[in-house]
This record gives structure tokens, C-alpha cells and sequence, in this order.
């Protein structure tokens, strides 16, 4: 998601692409101002300009590097006027292609993503998904989410036309195609990665989807039941400190069932965490250190997720234990930042629709018969990319303070075809591995490790044939900033996998970890 100050860093820091041994370098072939004004047959060329190495701010201020190598920063538009930016390093190329995807409503690129991309030796592309600035307010008509071609574009064609149009750009400047390509996206860019993943299979060799919010329209409401849950009364709002009452003791019944007391819970499933023991005793006054009856209610909300009134039916997964921390979210900034924009224009173009008036009942399908065809990418059917030989990753926060956390667990069972954790991994292992990340929060932060390098692992898969059998993902002291200090180190396993601390050695360090079934 992408449409509030904070999430300018939560899609930003999904992975910091790591430098990773090199293929041989290729030099350019095509000096980079010849590439202004050229029409290739995928692209129009609107500029392109050499910068220089060193100090670059990137052009919308969202983002300064302090060292990029040179580069030629190419402008092009794809198919149906798809804005694109192609970063081609002027030396030291690895011979490969990354693109990157978007948060949120997008409009705009995802600098962030692209400049560790491009330091790391890749040829990177970033798109706008064919519209512009697009931050949803509560009552005003984006015209985007009217235009057909521009909804099917940013929900799921826009990266498709920004990777044939950057490969196009790629192979004129460098007068060789690249040998590889990978995709990284979180959030919104998980979901494109799986838009990629299920219906342009031959664009990318290795995708990572993060905290996948893939099946849009049932996440919009997830965080439309969570404001129903806690703002429709307000003796039901959880305030800030009734959260961190509620994640402590998340913490304390739960913690040290993995071996391991750190403030994080390594299996929230296997956390069996009732809100009723902090109710406050009847006829209580002071309840500074307990629930009261209605905000017990709305957490048990929370963790349920939202179902059908009539027929007990789950729409979408709840939260998981150890995710209260950032519940701030789910209590109406969600609702204003993405739900109320997409309702008002996407299913009922109606500016005036409220949320209260949301029915779980019949509402449900409207809205999946409306748009969810066009803006969801939930096919379990990867038969196309499994054949092509392409390799997928898939990572979950267990904190993530957004989406979800079992979302990705329940796709990963639909794409197997079956329930057993075992068989799934049997079924899947050669080609599609999930990495749930305990601790960590919607694509980033969190109170656990929260960064790891997938696209790294893709290469080793892809190239090498080497499968992931753990990423390992550090804590920083500021989780916005990868050159901080680490504070530790863990590994997350493939599911159904899970770390075991060894018992010896230090408990913040990967290497005494080794992974496992979950006890």
C-alpha cells in the first residue's frame, strides 16, 4: 500500500537488493543521449540522460542516495502510455535485468527500490502504472479507477508493459539482451509480482512477492471490519496504550514457547491468546490496565477477521498474536487511505457511500463481480510460470500491521492442492518456497529481523539451481536504514518450517539456528 507518509519507507524498504557476485560486465554499446527520441518497437524514448557517479536525489524528493554509480536514466513510455524508467549502469553492468514494483495506489516510482537495484550491478525499471499521483481522499473522484484501461493497467498490466518496454531499452543500450531477470515488489508490488507470476509467466526468471496484498478486494475488507470493529462504538477504540497492553501479554503467554524469550513470537498459530483475561473485573473504574467488555470484543474481531453475519463464512483471515502492536493502522487509517477511495470509485462510483453502510453480507460479491477480476491476482493455477522454469518466493511478516499474516499460507495450500503442510512442500519445493518472517512488520520494521535479500537467493535458484533452504534476515538498530548497526541475525525457513534455537551460542546470532517443524 502506498498512499500515507508512512508507507513512503513501508513499500519502500520491502528488500534492499545486496550486491551479489557479478556475471561478467558488459559495457554499453549505445552512447546513452543517442537513446532520446528513439521508437522501438515496445517504447517511445522520451529522454535519456547520463548522471554522473556519487550524491543523486532522486527526481520526485522522495528519496536521496548518497552514492549510486553512474548511470543512464532513461524516460520512455510503454503500450497505452505506461511512464517508465529504465537505470542503466554505465559500467559493471551484471548483465541482468530487476524491476521493481509499487506500493499502494502508485502513481508515482518506487526510487527506493530502483537505486539499491542499480547499485547492486542490475539494469532497473520502475513504472507509474500508467496514471498519475493518486493518494485516495475520502470523497474525491480519481479518474483513474473510472478509465478501464488505466484500472487494468495498475491492477494488473502495467508491470508486463513496463518489463517488455525496459528489455527493449536494455538490449539497445547495452546491444545484448539480458541474460536474466528478476522482479521484487511488496504490498501492492507483491500483488504485481503474482499479476506477473500468473498471467505474463515469461516475463521473469525469479519473482519475490512480499506481503502479497493480492487479493485486493477482500483486503479492503479486512481493514474495513477492523474500523467497523473499533470506531462504529467508541468504548470499542483500542487507544495506543490498550495495544501495548494487549501485545505484552500476547508476549508473555507466547514468547518463550519457541526456547527463545526475544519479543517475538516465532509460530503465532500455535499462540492461543484470549483478550478475555484482561478484562477489567465488573463495576471496575480504573481501566488504565485492563479491557473493557466492548474493546475485548473488537479484538477478538481483529484476530477472527471479518465473516459473513449470516452464514459464519470467513471473508479473509484475522490477525495473528504478536501483530497488536501496529493495530494502530486497522483503526481508520487504512479505511481513509485506500478503502473509502476504492468503494467510493471502483464498486459504486458514488461519492457519497459511507462505510458504515458496508453490508458483509451481500456486499461481498457485488464488489468481487465489480472489479475483483481486474485489481486481484488469486489464480492458484501457476502452471504456466512452473513449466517456464521460473522460481517464485514468497514472504509474510507474522507482525505485519496491514495484511493478513495466514494470507499467503492459505494461497500456498490452494496452489498445491492440498492441506498437509508436507505434501505442499513435496508438491512445490522445486519451484515456489514461502519465508514467514517472524517479528517482521508490513514489509519492513517490526519488532523482529525484517531484512533479508530474496532477490539474491532467486539468483542462486535460478542460476545455480540451488534452492532457498533459509533466508537469513538481520535487525537493524533503525529499521529504515540498512547501513545501521545489527542488532540480530535469524533465519526464516521455508514453510512449514520454522527456526530452532540450537541452545548454545548467542540467540541473536542466524548461525546457531537451524530449521525445523514447528513444535
Amino acid at each position: 500500500m502506498r498512499a500515507m507518509n508512512w508507507t513512503a519507507a513501508a513499500g519502500a524498504l520491502m528488500v534492499w537488493a545486496l550486491a551479489a557476485p557479478a556475471a561478467k560486465a558488459a559495457a554499453p554499446t549505445t552512447d546513452c543521449a543517442s537513446l532520446a527520441g528513439r521508437t522501438l518497437p515496445e517504447a517511445r524514448v522520451l529522454s535519456a540522460e547520463a548522471i554522473a557517479a556519487g550524491r543523486y536525489k532522486a527526481p520526485d524528493g522522495t528519496v536521496t542516495f548518497p552514492d549510486l554509480p553512474a548511470f543512464c536514466r532513461v524516460v520512455a513510455l510503454a503500450e497505452t502510455d505506461v511512464k517508465v524508467e529504465v537505470w542503466l549502469p554505465q559500467a559493471g553492468w551484471n548483465g541482468r535485468f530487476q524491476g521493481v514494483g509499487n506500493g499502494g495506489f502508485a502513481g508515482n516510482f518506487s526510487y527506493y527500490a530502483m537505486g539499491p537495484a542499480l547499485r547492486a550491478g542490475y539494469a532497473v525499471a520502475g513504472t507509474d502504472t500508467g496514471h498519475g499521483p493518486a493518494e485516495g481522499k475520502p470523497g474525491t473522484r480519481l479518474g483513474w479507477m473510472h478509465d478501464p484501461t488505466q484500472l487494468a493497467n495498475w491492477g494488473h498490466n502495467s508491470i508486463h508493459r513496463m518489463t517488455v518496454a525496459a528489455k527493449a531499452i536494455v538490449a539497445a543500450h547495452y546491444g545484448t539482451p539480458a541474460a536474466h531477470a528478476y522482479f521484487e515488489g511488496c504490498s501492492t508490488g507483491g500483488a504485481q509480482a503474482m499479476a506477473e507470476a500468473e498471467y505474463f509467466p515469461g516475463d521473469y526468471d525469479g519473482i519475490h512477492a512480499g506481503a502479497p496484498g493480492m487479493n485486493y478486494t477482500r483486503l479492503m475488507m479486512s481493514f474495513l471490519w477492523s474500523s467497523r470493529a473499533t470506531l462504529l462504538d467508541p468504548a470499542s477504540t483500542l487507544p495506543a496504550e490498550t495495544l501495548a497492553l494487549l501485545h505484552k501479554a500476547v508476549l508473555t503467554a507466547c514468547d518463550a514457547a519457541d526456547g527463545v524469550k526475544d519479543g517475538v513470537i516465532e509460530n503465532p498459530p500455535a499462540c492461543h491468546f484470549d483478550p478475555a483475561t484482561l478484562q477489567c473485573p465488573a463495576g471496575a473504574t480504573d481501566t488504565a490496565a485492563c479491557l473493557t467488555a466492548p474493546q475485548v470484543t473488537a479484538a477478538r474481531a481483529l484476530y477472527a477477521g471479518p465473516r459473513n453475519p449470516r452464514t459464519g463464512e470467513a471473508i479473509y483471515p484475522g490477525l495473528v498474536p504478536g501483530s497488536e502492536w501496529g493495530w494502530d493502522l486497522q483503526q481508520g487509517k487504512l479505511l481513509e487511505a485506500y478503502v473509502i477511495p476504492l468503494f467510493q470509485n471502483m464498486a459504486y462510483d458514488n461519492l457519497s457511500w459511507r462505510w458504515q453502510d458496508f453490508d458483509f453480507d451481500h456486499d461481498v460479491t457485488l464488489t468481487d463481480e465489480k472489479v475483483g477480476a481486474t485489481i486481484t491476482a488469486v489464480s492458484p493455477d501457476l502452471s504456466a510460470f512452473q513449466a517456464r522454469g521460473g522460481k517464485l518466493i514468497m514472504s509474510q511478516g507474522w507482525a505485519d500491521q496491514l495484511n493478513a499474516q495466514t494470507y499467503p499460507i492459505h494461497y500456498y495450500h490452494a496452489v498445491a492442492g492440498t492441506s498437509d503442510p508436507a505434501q505442499a512442500r513435496a508438491r512445490l519445493g522445486g519451484y515456489f518456497r514461502l519465508f514467514m518472517a517472524p517479528g517482521m512488520g508490513h514489509c519492513f520494521g517490526g519488532p523482529g529481523p525484517n531484512r533479508f535479500d530474496a532477490v539474491a537467493a532467486l539468483r542462486a535458484w535460478v542460476e545455480q539451481g540451488k534452492a532457498p533452504e533459509r533466508l537469513v534476515a538481520a535487525k537493524h538498530a533503525d529499521d529504515r536504514d540498512p547501513t545501521s548497526a545489527v542488532l540480530r541475525t535469524r533465519p526464516l525457513c521455508p514453510y512449514p518450517s520454522v527456526a530452532r534455537w540450537s541452545g548454545k551460542g548467542s540467540s541473536d546470532e542466524a548461525a546457531n539456528f537451524t530449521c525445523g517443524a514447528p513444535q
